[in-house]
């Protein structure tokens, strides 16, 4: 009798039974997984722009600021001025007339990056704007920017601390 290689049914069924509790376990975890990543990504594009801003003024000797856009559109320069919302995305600018005033736009010589609006279901908020010194210090005094989401699980909230001395921390929060 000849011999004929391959699966039996009963082997074949077993298999599929595995891989489905095997997807079942893994694919919610993935959900986290990725917004996990989304809220880092995020974070560390606002960050970035912090950092971006304090190193300029400090280059340049003058004072360059930070601000919320007022609408998300592609190309928009002006401040949101009593806008705390940063979910429009942000933009960076020589501020030597401290100008981050209600919307102001600075002339295209002093713009000097801009960030779009960063992708998610959340909110982003802060002062409506945030200064560097030409030693790096914050003008103003301490400052708060808050990353909350939407759907949050564990602690994909964030909260961006600006000291007056310009450095940055970050602390997870928990969602509510």
């Amino acid at each position: 009798m000849k011999r004929i290689d391959g699966f039996t049914l009963v082997e074949v069924i077993i298999t599929l039974i595995v891989i489905s509790i095997i997807a079942a376990v893994g694919i919610p975890g993935l959900g986290s997984l990725m917004a996990n990543n989304q809220a880092t990504a995020n974070t560390n594009n606002l960050v970035t722009a912090l950092s971006f801003s304090r190193s300029e003024s400090v280059k340049r000797g003058i004072q360059v600021s930070l601000c919320a856009k007022s609408a998300a559109e592609p190309g928009n320069t002006i401040c949101g001025g009593g806008n705390t919302d940063w979910s429009n995305g942000w933009f960076a600018f020589v501020d030597p007339n401290s100008g981050a005033a209600k919307d102001y736009a600075p002339t295209a010589a002093n713009q000097l990056r801009s960030w779009a609006a960063p992708a998610g279901n959340f909110t982003m908020t802060g002062p409506a704007s945030v200064s560097f010194t030409s030693s790096g210090d914050l003008q103003g005094g301490p400052a708060i920017l808050t990353i909350n989401y939407s759907q949050c699980t564990g602690q994909q909230n964030r909260s961006i601390t600006i000291e007056t001395t310009g450095r940055t921390s970050l602390t997870q929060q928990t969602c509510t």
